[in-house]
């Protein structure tokens, strides 16, 4: 059965992997993996006023370049993502059965087998997919040594904390849970073994260690998250059980059986935990711990800096589903209980065909508008983007379409693309429209309708569109989902 549960997985995580449209940080890490390794590292440990020019560890970047000698397309950089979120599966059941049993192994599996957070994830070229692997090794060590604690599996803790380190800086947050799960508990000595093993980790983790300083710094200084409230935990709770972007008519229900689930997943925990000091109960609370606990350190951190990205803790998602099969299995539940929770796998569907079939910001269709630019763009045309959101999945499609971009804001939350970084990409931002613009008679202007519709939202106009606007005549437009294309020529 198990065996099925994972092909299954498989099959979803494989389905439409090609004809998703890559967005901006895909085609960012495709195009910056392609680079040689010295050249990686140097487009992102640069200083750039006292920070270093970009944010995340290289593994992924160097797991990437090594890859990509098979190819760029969609299926085949996207692929390591779904074999990772497969072993992911895995480790879900492993992980429930060291907890748990075999049984509840197989039913947190399916769970996570139909996630569409996970899923999104595990058809993305980025390292989250990776990150989320390495952090459920890093809870299975950890649970066998907390059961055993032989030489051989504190190795395994500290090696792969120190591997999910290098795979994101925010893989912290699993090894803080654990720290503070093991000082509730008292567990001292317990504790010591394990400051021991992740100080392994430190000294694996030290040769970047030294330079997450710089990477801090420009979290500070530029980073586009903003300061989180109640209403970013209770969108997290939707994620971890059917994801967002979601429909108009399946938001509201998708909040409520979210809200729904969480309910009986802490009344049946709470009321029906065996006795106080067991290792079920201890068991039980673990997973109740890695399933909030992350979510919520990364909420408090955020107050003092922004850095809430849901899909940092794609790994408690994951443990999500061991504690809400641990909760349903964990005696006969009231048939009228049963009955409520009926709706939540075609809520389940619903967000699976909307998440495959999704096609706007940031994965508007960028094949389409770059097929119409070359079937209408003439010699001496000049054809501008807004923004590198738009830019760079465009440019990932088709390089041999001269395009041109206008950079961030200085010093705005936006202005994340250092210059070291432009260079080793060989893509430079334009300063503004007019630079990008120069003397040509004929402009295609590509933006978002999101970019629009923020600028006028505030009472003003988007300021290239407003450039454009008096300098030139709208000669016509075109609408590719929610990406647009202006065709401004001179009179």
């Amino acid at each position: 059965m198990l065996i099925l549960v994972l092909l299954a997985g498989f099959g979803f995580r494989l389905y439409r992997l090609a004809d998703k449209e890559m967005w901006y940080d895909e085609a960012f890490a495709v195009l910056y993996a392609e680079k040689d390794l010295g050249s990686i590292v140097h487009g992102t440990v640069t200083p750039v006023e006292g920070a270093a020019a970009d944010i995340h560890p290289l593994m992924y970047y160097f797991f990437l370049h090594g890859w990509m000698r098979i190819g760029q397309s969609p299926l085949v950089v996207r692929f390591p993502s779904v074999v990772f979120g497969l072993l992911a599966l895995c480790m879900v059941f492993v992980i429930s059965r060291e907890l748990f049993n075999p049984r509840m192994g197989l039913v947190a599996t399916a769970l996570g087998a139909v996630s569409p957070f996970h899923i999104w994830y595990s058809q993305e070229a980025r390292m989250y997919s990776l990150l989320c692997l390495t952090s459920l090794l890093v809870i299975y060590f950890f649970v066998r040594a907390w059961k055993q604690g032989t030489r051989l599996q504190w190795i395994g803790l500290s090696f792969f904390t120190a591997l999910s380190l290098y795979a994101h800086n925010l893989a912290f947050l699993i090894p803080l849970t654990l720290y503070l799960f093991v000082a509730v508990r008292r567990q001292w000595s317990f504790l010591g073994r394990l400051l021991l093993a992740h100080l392994g980790s430190l000294l694996l983790f030290l040769p970047w260690l030294l330079l997450v300083p710089g990477q801090l710094a420009k979290v500070r200084q530029a980073y586009w998250i903003p300061r989180p409230g109640p209403v970013e935990l209770v969108r997290t709770l939707i994620v971890f059980t059917f994801n967002l972007p979601l429909s108009g008519w399946l938001l509201p229900l998708s909040l409520f059986f979210s809200l729904l689930l969480l309910a009986l997943v802490l009344y049946r925990t709470l009321s029906t935990a065996p006795v106080a000091h067991s290792e079920a109960t201890w068991s039980v609370w673990l997973c109740l711990s890695l399933s909030f606990v992350p979510m919520l350190a990364m909420f408090v951190i955020s107050l003092l800096k922004p850095v809430y990205i849901e899909r940092a803790v794609l790994s408690s998602s994951l443990v999500y589903c061991i504690t809400v099969a641990q909760a349903m299995l964990r005696g006969r539940l009231p048939r009228v209980v049963l009955f409520s929770l009926m709706p939540i796998p075609l809520l389940l569907i619903g967000s699976l065909w909307f998440q495959y079939h999704y096609s706007e910001f940031p994965r508007s269709p960028f094949r389409q508008a770059n097929a119409y630019l070359r079937e209408h763009v003439e010699a001496g045309d000049i054809i501008v983007h807004d923004s590198k959101l738009s830019f760079f999945p465009s440019h990932y499609y088709d390089r041999t379409l001269g395009q041109e971009y206008v950079g961030d804001v200085p010093g705005s939350s936006t202005d994340t693309l250092a210059l070291p970084t432009q260079e080793v990409l060989g893509l430079l931002a334009q300063p503004d429209v007019s630079h990008a613009v120069g003397d040509s008679r004929r402009v295609w202007f590509v933006v978002f309708r999101r970019a629009l519709d923020e600028a006028r939202a505030l009472g003003v106009e988007n300021p290239s569109e407003a450039w454009l606007d008096g300098r030139y005549s709208l000669s016509s437009s075109v609408q590719y989902s929610d990406l647009n294309i202006y065709l401004y020529e001179s009179s």
